[in-house]
């Protein structure tokens, strides 16, 4: 009896966590209308992954700009703590953000910014109602947005969840990194930029341009001229760019590009985004997925009714426990269907955050969202706002996935699907 009780509390716990609207950030309601968009032809497709090329691949992305930068970002983390809070301090000094900040992707930012290249940042609002920063304090976001950057934050639904770059209209990033110091060197992620498709980039920045004139100018404050004149001053910084982190017994990728026909289709969550994948997994023989974490029902009875080869391999650590609590409850009903759950070395990452899966062996799909229903909602395509229509308001992310058709771009992530498979090992509940 007590174990049935525990089960059903957490059950319950975990819907009113899914049901919390505290971090929503939407304002209107939302009508999901974007259809997914296909490219077929010669492309170049970039693949690099996290801890051992990601961090070097999107600096010199940014490096390489000429004429615009676009990003899409959860959150912009510092590297030297200008991202924390300390005795009630949040932020860091304004010299110390310029000439202590590690986060080479803020280094680079500046620079281009600094040499005329047009900086757009899309991220979300974390700062507390009516509040910012400390006073005569400041943050990579806020220093990048008074040097000359144009930061909003995202309104069009609940979070932004994207890690999206554009270059110069021509370079379109899609990965599972978050410009976080974990993600890029602690943890194992996956990205792909594909170049030589106006169709992508036209897609992705259609979205991103959706959302730009729905979201809200960055928050900032003022500061004192001699603030001022060192957040101004375009004297070039150096861009350091750390080797990449050692994990003893891991296997190392790295980054390549490679150059052929591709048959390639981007869409975004949630527009469309569930019909599209599900659609393609039923008709599927063999599945294999290598995610971060799969939560909720809808996803987690798609998944165990799949009649194809199925295999599995998530993260060995999750960091929400509300998040946490779902997928224990979608990995033990799984496995009660006599499907192997395989979970990533736990002396190896973090966390295994990256998020892509493989039909059939000949294609791959590359996304920034997880198995959920806040990345892929089922149901209606409307989305109200809490503060229009709360019984209806559902958590809902902004996501962007990639599918591509290419032997040799398929190969790359079932080479790192096996060997972390080997790695790791079988979960009991």
């Amino acid at each position: 009896m007590n174990k049935v009780i525990i089960f059903l509390l957490t059950i319950i716990a975990t819907i009113c966590v899914a049901q919390d609207a505290s971090g929503d950030f939407q304002n209107l309601t939302y009508v999901a209308k974007v259809k997914p968009v296909t490219d077929s032809g010669s492309m170049s497709i970039t693949t690099y992954f996290s801890p051992d090329t990601s961090i070097q691949t999107e600096t010199n992305l940014i490096q390489n700009a000429q004429e615009s930068i676009d990003i899409a970002i959860p959150g912009f983390d510092s590297w030297n703590y200008c991202t924390d809070t300390y005795e009630g301090v949040y932020g860091c000094t304004v010299a110390n953000q310029r000439s202590q900040e590690t986060f080479p992707i803020f280094q680079a930012l500046l620079n281009a910014i600094h040499r005329g290249v047009a900086v757009r940042i899309i991220s979300n609002n974390f700062y507390s109602v009516n509040e910012t920063l400390t006073s005569g304090y400041i943050d990579p976001l806020s220093f990048l947005a008074l040097t000359g950057a144009q930061v909003r934050y995202f309104t069009t639904l609940t979070f932004l969840h994207s890690k999206y770059m554009n270059v110069d209209g021509k370079q379109t990033s899609i990965s599972s990194i978050n410009f976080s110091q974990t993600s890029f060197m602690k943890n194992r992620e996956a990205g792909v930029i594909v170049q030589g498709s106006s169709a992508i980039s036209d897609f992705t920045t259609s979205v991103f341009e959706l959302d730009w004139d729905l979201a809200i100018d960055w928050p900032t404050i003022s500061y004192s001229a001699s603030d001022m004149s060192i957040i101004t001053d375009k004297t070039p910084v150096t861009v350091n760019i750390p080797q990449p982190t050692s994990f003893p017994g891991s296997y190392v990728t790295k980054a390549t590009t490679t150059t052929g026909n591709v048959d390639a289709e981007v869409f975004t969550s949630p527009d469309n985004a569930w019909t599209t994948v599900s659609d393609d997994i039923s008709s599927s023989k063999s599945l294999k997925v290598y995610i971060y974490q799969i939560t909720d029902q809808d996803w987690c009875d798609f998944v165990g009714n799949y009649t194809g080869e199925l295999t599995i391999l998530v993260s060995s650590k999750i960091y929400s426990h509300a998040d946490y609590e779902s997928a224990y409850l979608c990995y033990s009903h799984l496995y009660g269907k006599g499907i192997t759950i395989r979970k990533t070395a736990s002396n190896m990452y973090t966390y295994s955050h990256q998020k892509y899966w493989i039909l059939d062996d000949n294609r791959v799909y590359v996304s920034t969202g997880n198995w959920g229903d806040t990345d892929y909602p089922t149901g209606s395509n409307v989305f109200p706002a809490y503060n229009q229509s709360p019984q209806l308001w559902r958590k809902t992310n902004r996501d962007f996935t990639i599918k591509m058709q290419n032997s040799d771009i398929v190969d790359i992530y079932s080479t790192l699907f096996e060997e972390d498979y080997s790695r790791g090992y079988d979960w009991y509940p």
